[in-house]
């Protein structure tokens, strides 16, 4: 039986900017407000340097100045990219131990992507003091807010019994959730556990159905694992 490995990947798209605190706001209308103090506009205009999106100029060190103010001005989003500056070396120098506080930061507000990156480092012992108990806390935290890539780690944190005890059950539902949200690796491993019989009765036909899921997504094991059971 082939386990595909955990999704133990940091999130790191931070260059693309969803606000609806703005309908269709002028670049310069933006600007204005940032410089008016105002914690949204500077964090739209951060994003905006970061990604270059509605015409700006790419410029990291004009990203991180407005990201910056945000974040002094209590924007949760703000952390988070300022974490992922840091964790992918984007204007400033890498730093794992400064994305690791400004996770830990954006993820007691709540921010579901830093939860689930602060786990991350945590399994790793990245920044921090590998601590799989604290993997597990910040995996869950993200995965109660229906994150698939944190649940897809949760399933297999009680797959391996890291930081929890072993619990084939809750691994098959924190699989089926994720699998349910179209992570194609918690897919393949879900219709491993009902060929299996594992954490449930052996299900040929949810299996097939799992396998066939992953295998639509381009999964060359789950396709070869189809072919097996015909």
């Amino acid at each position: 039986m082939k386990i595909k490995k955990s999704a133990f990947y940091i999130f790191t798209v931070i260059f693309s900017l969803h606000s609806p605190a703005f309908a269709e706001p002028s670049v310069a209308d933006i600007q204005y407000r940032a410089q008016q103090g105002q914690a949204v506009a500077q964090y739209h205009l951060g994003m905006m340097l970061l990604s270059g999106e509605q015409g700006v100029v790419k410029n990291y060190e004009q990203a991180f100045k407005w990201l910056t103010a945000a974040d002094q001005n209590g924007s949760v989003g703000a952390k988070y990219s300022l974490g992922m500056m840091y964790y992918t070396g984007t204007g400033v120098e890498k730093d794992a131990k400064r994305a690791f506080d400004y996770f830990t930061k954006a993820a007691a507000k709540g921010h579901a992507k830093a939860q689930y990156n602060l786990g991350v480092l945590y399994d790793r012992g990245e920044g921090t003091v590998q601590d799989y108990g604290k993997a597990f806390e910040w995996f869950s935290r993200a995965a109660e807010q229906g994150y698939p890539p944190a649940e897809y780690n949760l399933a297999h944190l009680y797959k391996k019994g890291h930081g929890v005890a072993q619990s084939n059950e809750q691994a098959l539902k924190w699989y089926t959730k994720a699998a349910e949200h179209n992570e194609s690796d918690a897919q393949y491993n879900l219709a491993q556990m009902y060929l299996n019989g594992e954490g449930t009765p052996k299900n040929l036909e949810m299996a097939k159905k799992w396998f066939q899921q992953a295998a639509n997504t381009g999964d060359v094991d789950a396709k070869e694992m189809l072919k097996s059971l015909e």
